[in-house]
C-alpha cells in the first residue's frame, strides 16, 4: 500500500516537471519570454503605428480621388450611388485578400470607405443646393429664391422629402413652412422636426397674399370648385363661403394652379400667388382674399449643422409624463435659467394616443453654457428633450 502511494507521488512530481517544461518551451517558441515579451509587444505596436500612418495617407489620397469623381458626376449629371459599380469594387477588393478568414471583414471595411466617399460626394454636390416642398411658384419656392438667389433649387414632393434630402446631404439647406398667423401650425413639419436629426438654421416671416386664379374665360360667378393647400383654403374661408363653392385640398398652391391651368375648365379655380397666375397662364379673379391682411407664414431653413453663433432666438422640443405638474416643472426649469418663452405649441405624438410633444421658442440672448445647463436640467423631467438650435428671425421688411 505504501509502495503504491510512493509511485503515485513520484508520477505527480514527474507530471509537474513535464508541465513546467512545456510551458517554458512554449514561451521560447512564441517569443513571449518574460524578459522579451514587453519589448516585442512594443515593436509590434510600433509596426502597427507605421501601418496606420500609411493608411492615413492612402485614406486622404482615396478621398481626393473621390472628390474628382464627384466633380465628374456633377459635370455629367450622374447620381452619387451606382449599386452595380459598388458591388464590383467590393468583390474585386475581397479577391485581393489571400486569408479566407479576412475576406468578409475586408469587404465590410471597403463598404465603410465607400459610404464615407458617398457622403463626401453628396456634400460636394449639394454645397449649393437648397430643397423646398412644391413646384415653381409655390410660396416655399419664392422664399427659397429670395434667400438663396444663386443656389440650385431642389423641388420635393413632400415635407418629408425635404427633411430626407437635407439629412442625406442631397441639399445643404431645406426651406419649410412651420406656421401661419391665421391657420396655425403645419403638423407634418412639426413631426419632421421631431423625427429627423436637423437644426433650425434660420427663420423667415413671409407676408402671404392669396389670390383666386381661374382660366382666361372664367368669372367669379362661373366658379364651382376651388383647389389649394388646406392652409390656403382656411386662410380664405370667409371669401369662399360667400362664393358658395366646393373646396378640394391640394399638396400646395402652385400644384393647384398648375392643375387648374391643365384642366382649362372655367368652373375650376385655385388659390395661390400672383406669381402662379403668370407662371401658368391664369387670370387673377380676386386679390387679397385671405381673412387677415397681415397674413404671414413663418418659414424655417433647416440644416444638419447647428449654428456656431447664438442668434436672438432658440427652439427645442420636449415631451413630459402625463402626470400632474409635469409640464409646469419643465417650464419652471426653462424660466430658472432666464429663458423667456414666447411660443409654446403642442402636437400629438404619432403612435402614442393622446400623448403630446411641445415646440418651444425662447429668447436666445444668453450664453452657450447657460443653454447647455438648461438642457441638462430638463433631462430628469422630460421624456423627450431635443435641441433645435439658435437662430435669427428675418422679417420680410428687414
Amino acid at each position: 500500500m505504501f509502495e503504491n502511494k510512493s509511485k503515485i507521488e513520484k508520477n505527480k512530481s514527474n507530471l509537474t516537471r513535464v508541465r513546467l517544461y512545456i510551458f517554458s518551451d512554449s514561451l521560447c517558441d512564441g517569443k513571449i519570454s518574460k524578459g522579451d515579451n514587453v519589448k516585442q509587444l512594443e515593436e509590434v505596436r510600433q509596426e502597427i503605428d507605421e501601418i496606420d500612418a500609411q493608411l492615413a495617407k492612402l485614406f486622404e489620397k482615396r478621398m481626393q480621388a473621390a472628390n474628382e469623381v464627384a466633380q465628374y458626376k456633377m459635370e455629367n449629371d450622374m447620381p452619387v450611388f451606382d449599386p452595380v459599380r459598388e458591388k464590383v469594387v467590393i468583390q474585386k477588393s475581397k479577391e485581393q485578400i489571400h486569408d479566407e478568414s479576412l475576406k468578409e471583414d475586408y469587404g465590410a471595411w471597403i463598404q465603410k470607405l465607400m459610404d464615407i466617399s458617398k457622403k463626401r460626394q453628396r456634400q460636394m454636390m449639394s454645397a449649393n443646393t437648397v430643397a423646398y416642398c412644391g413646384i415653381e411658384g409655390a410660396f416655399a419656392h419664392s422664399v427659397t429664391k429670395r434667400l438663396f438667389p444663386d443656389a440650385d433649387q431642389k423641388a420635393c414632393k413632400s415635407f418629408d422629402e425635404v427633411f430626407e434630402a437635407v439629412c442625406a446631404n442631397e441639399a445643404v439647406y431645406g426651406v419649410l413652412p412651420l406656421e401661419n398667423s391665421n391657420s396655425g401650425l403645419v403638423g407634418e413639419v412639426m413631426d419632421g422636426l421631431l423625427n429627423y436629426p436637423i437644426y433650425i438654421h434660420q427663420v423667415v416671416d413671409e407676408r402671404i397674399e392669396q389670390c383666386l386664379l381661374g382660366t382666361k374665360e372664367a368669372t367669379l360667378s362661373d366658379i364651382k370648385w376651388v383647389y389649394s393647400k388646406d392652409q390656403a383654403l382656411w386662410q380664405s374661408k370667409d371669401f369662399l363661403d360667400r362664393l358658395h363653392v366646393e373646396t378640394i385640398a391640394y399638396p400646395n398652391t402652385a400644384l393647384a394652379a398648375q392643375y387648374v391651368a391643365q384642366q382649362n375648365d372655367k368652373t375650376k379655380a385655385a388659390i395661390g400667388s400672383k406669381e402662379n397666375a403668370s407662371l401658368y397662364g391664369l387670370n387673377i379673379l380676386a386679390e387679397n382674399i385671405e381673412l387677415d391682411s397681415s397674413n404671414t407664414t413663418r418659414f424655417l431653413v433647416i440644416s444638419t449643422k447647428e449654428n456656431e453663433q447664438l442668434g436672438d432666438y432658440c427652439s427645442l422640443l420636449i415631451s413630459v409624463n402625463n402626470t400632474v405638474g409635469s409640464l409646469a416643472k419643465a417650464i419652471n426649469v426653462i424660466s430658472a435659467f432666464g429663458l423667456d418663452m414666447d411660443c409654446l405649441q403642442s402636437r400629438p405624438r404619432k403612435g402614442h394616443p393622446f400623448e403630446y410633444f411641445f415646440y418651444i421658442q425662447a429668447d436666445g440672448k444668453t450664453n452657450r453654457e447657460n443653454l447647455e445647463a438648461c438642457l441638462q436640467a430638463l433631462r430628469p423631467v422630460c421624456l423627450i428633450n431635443k435641441w433645435l438650435g439658435s437662430y435669427a428671425i428675418q422679417r420680410k421688411e428687414d
